[in-house]
């Protein structure tokens, strides 16, 4: 089966909120099967959170247990930087907004005290980032590495990532992405 015939980019630019889903024969063992939302994509380069890669709560100590259910390895970059994404427009938390309705980062000790209060809230914690430099993920995408989705609805990205979320995500959002999400690991298996 030729990539080329599921070439599914033509009508996704990425943009700062797009969805990365790593194409089904990515052999790049730390995006193999990879979800990553963008948080920006600009001249200078892009960013963004592995939004499938929860973390071993065993050996992390750094936060309470409500933000460890929701704590990701964001990507390979700067494994030391914690940052999140959430729901909340509250002007307090002082975020970056990627899109309507989607913010991250802000005043983690003022978004704590709203998570405790509010359960409404949606959130994900990331240890470390996925990072591109000037051109590099346009590149990736003009390669068919990835296929950019800018048309989902935000309660996907914070569902608890697992081995089947790339399968889920692409059946969610539907059309041609159906026949990607029943892709086997390793189709020599079948």
């Amino acid at each position: 089966m030729e990539w080329d015939y599921f070439n599914y980019k033509s009508n996704n630019k990425i943009k700062k909120g797009s969805v990365l889903i790593s194409e089904p024969f990515m052999k790049d063992p730390f995006f193999v099967r990879s979800v990553i939302l963008i948080c920006e994509h600009n001249d200078e380069g892009s960013f963004g959170y592995k939004l499938n890669s929860p973390c071993n709560k065993a050996n992390i100590k750094l936060l309470d247990n409500d933000i460890l259910e929701n704590l990701h390895f964001g990507g390979p970059v700067e494994n030391e930087y914690l940052n999140f994404i959430h729901n909340c427009e509250d002007p307090k938390i002082n975020s970056n907004k990627i899109s309507e309705g989607l913010f991250f980062g802000g005043d983690i000790n003022f978004f704590k005290k709203l998570i405790n209060n509010n359960r409404n809230i949606k959130f994900k914690f990331f240890i470390g980032y996925s990072g591109w430099t000037t051109d590099q993920l346009d590149n990736e995408i003009e390669s068919n590495s990835w296929i950019v989705i800018n048309d989902y609805d935000n309660k996907y990205l914070f569902k608890k990532g697992n081995n089947n979320y790339w399968s889920n995500f692409l059946k969610n959002i539907g059309g041609i992405n159906k026949i990607f999400s029943n892709y086997p690991l390793d189709p020599s298996l079948n």
